[in-house]
């Protein structure tokens, strides 16, 4: 696994004990919780963390997503594959929650607690052929986080584990029409779209809980960029520009989270249209470390369509430039809506992120197939 050696602002607060106690409660009164969620107990091994691959390597094994998709079902039982297989348009694929597995008990796919060591291995490949080098490494980052997180007294009843990741396909990769895929679990939802080789990442959350940690390979820091390149903006933008940019309040999370989908919140913010080109590529920087998450040239058709609409593009912010009270800020375009919140203080005491990327035009591959975007569904 590649980890990201940085130096980074001190991870942030502590959970709410109200909610942890609830959720514990009810995740030990669920005794006949569905078979897709894996418990983690204490003799149930977390799933190993694979080392960066070698790409050249790795394309010569499967040169596209499509191919990697087949190598890893094919691994499957027909059990397994029932599991892990949807139509395109299915309605499932909405269903998709950052929550803990005992909070958001209905996960699509196979787990990947649940999978043999050379599934879990073509998994891994997979998923490393279907995003880029640094969207993988992005990925492992959050699941490594997981682990962390099951050292803690509460662990058992929030099933909080790298265990607990779920792999499922919509579509058929093996076809000449757009097909889907989708990795989730706490603090992840990658929802990708594929078809005539272009990537489309819509709607993907990613968080982390701890923002860093000391893993096999040392710091671990993936957001570090995401924090100091918002801080790098807003600190960037002239006394006007500032002041167009505060918001006065914050969503509690993100405006366009689990659940969200086909919500566009109102334009606020500072013009990005009328800032000088410099500032345009410093936001454009800052919108590739979600875009770039991608494969290199789907990333680049991406952010191709995100410069081309800058003069209809918003960045909003909210908080001390300084981060000591958290920050959240958004960027908002015709095509696009990233949000990025720190869920309370950046402090000496550990760290809560979440973010999301969303194409509004173009959720689950939508524009692809004449379909209108989803309304908002429950996320249980």
């Amino acid at each position: 696994m590649a980890h990201h050696s940085t130096t980074f602002p001190p991870w942030c607060r502590k959970r709410t004990l109200l909610v942890v106690v609830l959720a514990a409660l009810a995740a030990s009164a669920c005794d006949d919780a569905p078979p897709t969620v894996r418990r983690a107990e204490a003799d149930a091994p977390a799933v190993p963390a694979y080392a960066a691959f070698d790409y050249a390597q790795l394309r010569g094994m499967h040169p596209t997503s499509a191919a990697a998709a087949l190598a890893f079902l094919d691994t499957l039982s027909a059990e397994q594959r029932a599991e892990a297989v949807f139509d395109f348009d299915d309605e499932r694929r909405s269903r998709w929650s950052n929550l803990p597995p005992s909070m958001f008990l209905d996960r699509n796919g196979v787990a990947l607690g649940d999978l043999a060591a050379i599934q879990v291995e073509a998994a891994h490949r997979f998923l490393a052929t279907a995003l880029s080098a640094n969207g993988y490494a992005m990925v492992m980052a959050v699941v490594g986080a997981e682990d962390q997180l099951a050292e803690g007294s509460f662990a058992g009843g929030l099933l909080w584990s790298s265990g607990n990741y779920w792999l499922a396909f919509f579509g058929d990769p093996a076809g000449d029409t757009p097909w889907g895929w989708q990795f989730g679990g706490h603090h992840l939802a990658i929802n990708m779209t594929v078809t005539d080789g272009r990537s489309y990442l819509s709607p993907t959350f990613v968080g982390i809980e701890p923002a860093q940690y000391v893993g096999a390979a040392g710091l671990v820091a993936p957001f570090s960029a995401h924090l100091a390149g918002g801080i790098a903006l807003i600190d960037a933008l002239d006394e006007a520009q500032r002041g167009e940019a505060l918001a006065e309040t914050r969503p509690r999370e993100l405006a366009t989270g689990a659940g969200k989908d086909g919500f566009v919140p109102a334009v606020e913010g500072s013009a990005v249209g009328g800032w000088h080109p410099a500032l345009q590529q410093q936001l454009l920087d800052l919108v590739a470390l979600w875009t770039g998450m991608m494969p290199a040239e789907s990333a680049a058709a991406r952010l191709a369509e995100v410069r081309a609409d800058l003069g209809e593009t918003y960045f909003a912010w909210h908080g001390d430039a300084t981060a000591a009270d958290g920050i959240y800020y958004r960027v908002h375009g015709p095509r696009l809506i990233v949000e990025f919140s720190t869920q309370g203080q950046v402090s000496a005491e550990g760290g809560h992120y979440h973010s999301i990327h969303r194409d509004p035009t173009n959720e689950y591959g939508s524009f692809l197939r004449g379909v209108p975007p989803r309304a908002p569904a429950a996320t249980g």
